[in-house]
């Protein structure tokens, strides 16, 4: 977190604390809980109800998520999930543990990758079609799909070429790096249905808990997914 990060946190959990009526000058540690989630992802907007549809689809699509970045071997674990909706758009939320890293291995960005598609995938594999909810995913994966491709030379086919320095030359180089992306994102995809195929039965665990209790954490999630799947599955192209 940046320092500016720390002190909205701060800031925001001084308020909780007066709104929840502790006692005078104590803070306790679900301010900060609440604190942290509203400045880092958003205040929660309970006003924005759902119907019992739309939580079940929210649920199996969260529970993508959480599974991938649960089963993956260069992810950090799901440290929270949940169905409520917060910001503007957000209807439910994935959470990863951070970490304080300043290189990323062509195996962690292709995870991360991974991890955005589970909730369109899971959607795919429970209702056999997918919805609107996974636009910021989409995003946050064609972002990540293009660095590793045209700023990062991870890919093999292509090298480390960067286009957008080429000028001209790079202007026709531009439908061939789209196709490669189009063909690595199709591949991740794949590998995302397959795993969440097999491990089915987890998905659907976490996705019933989280209609039951609306927000879990990596404890629950320990209990409804065996310990030794954890970070076993490498994805790579």
């Amino acid at each position: 977190l940046s320092g500016a990060d720390i002190a909205n946190i701060a800031n925001q959990t001084k308020i909780n604390a007066i709104q929840s009526q502790n006692e005078i000058n104590v803070v306790k540690e679900v301010d900060i809980q609440k604190a942290i989630d509203e400045v880092m992802i958003g205040r929660e907007k309970r006003e924005r109800t759902m119907s019992q549809e739309e939580r079940e689809r929210v649920s199996h699509h969260e529970a993508g998520h959480a599974l991938m970045g649960y089963l993956l071997k260069d992810c950090t674990h799901p440290v929270k999930v949940s169905i409520i909706p917060r910001g503007e758009a957000a209807l439910g939320y994935s959470q990863q543990k951070n970490v304080n890293k300043k290189l990323y291995s062509e195996g962690c960005v292709l995870s991360q990758i991974a991890v955005c598609l589970g909730g369109r995938v899971a959607e795919q594999i429970i209702y056999n079609n997918i919805s609107t909810g996974a636009s910021d995913d989409i995003e946050k994966a064609s972002k990540l799909i293009y660095q590793y491709c045209c700023v990062w030379g991870m890919n093999k086919k292509i090298g480390p070429i960067n286009p957008s320095c080429m000028g001209k030359v790079g202007e026709n180089l531009s439908d061939e790096m789209f196709d490669e992306c189009a063909v690595i994102m199709q591949h991740v995809e794949q590998f995302v249905a397959k795993s969440l195929k097999r491990y089915k039965r987890y998905v659907e665990a976490i996705a019933k808990d989280l209609l039951a209790n609306e927000t879990i954490n990596y404890d629950r999630i320990l209990e409804l997914v065996p310990k030794k799947l954890e970070n076993t599955i490498e994805i790579s192209y």
